[in-house]
């Protein structure tokens, strides 16, 4: 492997990690849907199928389009209809199960009499991410809601769909937890209220903090993780996971050593890792954890050094003891944020030199 920086997979946590939600979302009688955002792969998709898993959720319609390529048939895209995309919806609905979201009375007056192909419909509730989102309190804006979904006979309103991504500013597991039963308050009241009208009424919930920790999920009919196919130093910070559950690393090589200001230049920018930080408990900024690596996998990371800035290609390691790397030395950096680093790379290498391809090499 001589193209560097690369993301290298642990094959063996990945396929614990899906393993151990599958079973989890079993042993609470939840359906999974788990959110393909962040492998992008339909390989890694594969390992969910052998995991009982038949249902998936997507952020975009071509991620939607690239996954139903693959024999995927039941999708929800989990993103407010975009009106510009009605064409291209209805063509895919002809041809699977697929649900789609609508955010607002307004997102959903401006589209929903234009979708005429047979779709599940969910309205999203805002239960305190403030991204997207129907506040869960205001019955008059989703009644309007769902009379305007039942006024168009091809729809189906399938009930309401939520993500408590205010969770990821957590840094406790009890921070989770508060959270995640708030989340599940609002969303118990809003399904009992419209439970008597509609009996199939459902509550599609989902993010890696709360269905890594939680094992309470009283009124959830399904969950959507996305991230914990791989999870990353930030979730391992908020508690989701441990270090050793990240699935994921950027190899890259050491390329220069400044022992005066004790910092060390690699090869890895923002292109590679993205922006995201974390808080280190020192007060410094973090975008990404380094670690040792013997050419076959990574090792746990190492006291005080960490990755301290980024520019587009450019990487800065800040060290405090001895840097145990020379020049030419490959490094293992565990990203912050994983979802966007594989987005980014666009390709995935196992140990044995093996490549999965993710939705970026696809031609549309």
């Amino acid at each position: 492997m001589s193209n560097f920086p690369y993301l290298l997979l642990n094959e063996s946590i990945c396929k614990e990690n899906i393993r151990r939600m599958a079973a989890k979302a079993q042993a609470h009688g939840l359906a999974l849907r788990p959110h393909f955002k962040t492998h992008q792969s339909r390989v890694i998709g594969s390992w969910f199928r052998q995991n009982g898993v038949s249902s998936i959720t997507v952020s975009s319609l071509k991620m939607a389009e690239y996954f139903a390529e693959d024999g995927w048939n039941d999708i929800t895209i989990a993103f407010p209809l975009n009106p510009h995309e009605l064409d291209a919806v209805n063509a895919l609905a002809k041809r699977i199960t697929l649900n789609v979201v609508f955010s607002s009375a307004a997102n959903l007056l401006k589209s929903v009499n234009q979708l005429s192909s047979p779709a599940g419909i969910f309205i999203e509730v805002d239960v305190g991410h403030n991204r997207s989102g129907v506040d869960p309190e205001n019955t008059r804006e989703i009644a309007l809601m769902v009379n305007q979904i039942e006024s168009n006979s091809t729809l189906k309103f399938k009930g309401f769909l939520s993500h408590a991504g205010h969770t990821y500013k957590a840094r406790s597991t009890d921070e989770v937890l508060k959270i995640h039963r708030e989340s599940l308050s609002k969303l118990t009241i809003l399904k009992t209220f419209w439970k008597e009208s509609h009996p199939d009424i459902m509550v599609s919930y989902g993010d890696t903090p709360s269905c890594s920790i939680a094992d309470e999920f009283w009124g959830v009919d399904e969950i959507r993780p996305g991230n914990f196919v791989f999870y990353d130093v930030m979730q391992s910070l908020i508690g989701s996971c441990k270090t050793n559950d990240i699935a994921v690393a950027l190899i890259l090589p050491v390329v220069d050593i400044c022992q005066s200001r004790r910092e060390a230049l690699v090869h890895c920018g923002a292109i590679h890792l993205s922006k995201e930080s974390i808080t280190l408990p020192n007060g410094e900024t973090s975008f990404g954890l380094v670690c040792g690596f013997n050419g076959d996998t990574w090792g746990n990371p190492l006291e005080e050094c960490y990755v301290k800035s980024l520019s587009q290609e450019h990487g800065v390691i800040s060290f405090t003891n001895d840097f145990p790397f020379k020049i030419g030395d490959l490094v293992a950096i565990l990203p912050i944020h994983s979802c966007l680093t594989v987005d980014l790379m666009g390709e995935i290498k196992l140990s044995d030199g093996s490549t999965i391809q993710t939705m970026r090499q696809h031609a549309f």
